[in-house]
């Protein structure tokens, strides 16, 4: 039963059940180590058909279809699973197959995996309380003055007066370039005869 809904003509049910191990592999060493991860998630495989169009809109529109749609996990109830205190499954995957072969026949598969609650996140039950940084919920305009909040800053000067006198005297001497090259610019402005 899914979630108090009994599947109807099941021709095969099949339970999947797994260790997750890791092999690892040692130079030298017969054979692998493992280290056990514990068990992967029961997987339920359901099989079985329907006949007559009646069944099939009730299996699909009212009762599976909605469920694997919702995406929650749901009740789930079986003798194959008895012993795996399996309660809560999701509805993995489904699958719908009608062929010319079997006139108004419809063969159904639900893949059923098992549901685990996820943890609570970290941090909600520790007893930590956030610290007091006594800001209250109306700020107003007290915090308008942010630079006078900041540490004031050491008065360091003129940045650039150490480099100052470099500055004039590259100034000097580029003052006399423009003399220097007067010379060509009578060649540019007056061009050799036939040239246009």
């Amino acid at each position: 039963m899914i979630s108090g809904w009994e599947i109807p003509r099941i021709a095969n049910i099949q339970a999947h059940e797994s260790r997750r191990l890791v092999r690892l592999p040692i130079p030298g060493l017969s054979g692998d180590l493992h280290q056990d991860l514990g068990r992967s998630a029961l997987v339920v495989d359901i099989s079985g058909s329907l006949y007559g169009d009646e069944a099939r809109d009730e299996f699909l529109i009212n009762n599976i279809r909605p469920a694997f749609l919702a995406g929650d996990p749901v009740d789930f109830v079986a003798d194959i699973v008895t012993e795996a205190e399996l309660e809560q499954v999701l509805i993995e995957a489904l699958h719908i197959e009608e062929s010319a072969d079997t006139p108004n026949q419809f063969h159904y598969r639900i893949r059923l995996r098992e549901y685990t609650e996820p943890p609570e996140p970290p941090g909600s039950d520790l007893g930590l309380e956030a610290p007091d940084l006594g800001l209250d919920i109306d700020l107003g305009l007290d915090l308008l003055d942010l630079p006078g909040l900041l540490v004031p800053l050491p008065d360091i000067g003129d940045l650039l007066q150490p480099i100052e006198p470099a500055a004039d005297s590259l100034r000097d001497a580029l003052s006399g370039a423009a003399d220097a090259f007067s010379g060509l610019e009578s060649l540019f402005d007056n061009p050799p005869a036939g040239d246009t």
